[in-house]
């Protein structure tokens, strides 16, 4: 009898400390969960028609060599804005070393009608852990003419999301063709891009000078050719001109740079 009473004694215990690690294990499972707090507004106010949805993405666009990969993603019915939600993610998936941006979308009437036009960087790196995103109307299909960008010398204004202010920037022309020069930074360079109705992949590998200069130059031109690298598409505004990735995120953004 009293064998019998230790071995039920036993396993009650087990069955309690086997409910002890369920419930630590739940614990955990929420601990592992955290959310980003994303604030989304139209650059410019309109109405929107019934129907409208918003799509939020968090992507690591760390590798130059590749597309961005989605972390996470949400979608929300939208009647106005602005909007404030919060993108769940798992911790696990963030590495420090990495470089993560929010990016979204905002369908209407069956079709993208306003996108982030710009990198909008959080968690690592420094960036914030919250997302304060603008979304800019997109264009619809332009005349022939004013989606050229051939012709034109355009000075680049912004890498990466990140804003460059410099007397002598990286500079690019293309010919009909689609052939280009370039001034990276440092050295300069020649090539060729296969451009289509707003798509536009440039073709490696591109040619260049090798000199050498101070480091922060050479680290721009670097940059330059990595973000050409990740370039899948380009929009042209009158005398501004932007490329985006493969999930619609700038690039570079350029200015008509006057000859002479």
């Amino acid at each position: 009898m009293r064998t019998g009473n230790r071995w039920k004694t036993r396993l009650g215990d087990i069955a309690l400390i086997g409910a002890i690690l369920l419930a630590a294990g739940t614990m955990a499972a929420v601990a592992e969960s955290a959310s980003l707090p994303v604030s989304v507004r139209l650059e410019e106010e309109q109405p929107l028609p019934p129907g409208a949805e918003l799509e939020v993405e968090l992507l690591d666009v760390s590798r130059a060599d590749a597309s961005s990969i989605r972390i996470t993603s949400g979608r929300v019915a939208v009647s106005t804005f602005p909007v404030s939600l919060r993108l769940s993610y798992d911790p696990a998936a963030i590495d420090p070393r990495m470089t993560y941006v929010v990016a979204a979308v905002l369908r209407t009437g069956g079709r993208v009608s306003h996108r982030t036009m710009t990198a909008w960087p959080v968690l690592t790196r420094g960036a914030p852990e919250r997302a304060d995103i603008v979304l800019e109307q997109v264009a619809e299909a332009p005349p022939a003419d004013a989606a050229r960008i051939s012709g034109v010398p355009w000075a680049v204004t912004e890498i990466g999301g990140r804003a460059l202010v410099a007397d002598d920037p990286p500079t690019i022309a293309f010919l009909e063709d689609g052939t280009f020069s370039m001034f990276g930074g440092c050295n300069r360079f020649r090539g060729r891009a296969a451009l289509s109705a707003g798509r536009i992949a440039f073709v490696q590998p591109i040619a260049g000078t090798k000199m050498m200069c101070l480091s922060e130059r050479m680290k721009l031109e670097q940059d330059m050719l990595e973000a050409l690298d990740r370039t899948a598409s380009y929009k042209r505004s009158g005398a501004r001109l932007s490329f985006t990735n493969a999930a619609g995120v700038v690039t570079v953004r350029f200015v008509e740079r006057p000859e002479g």
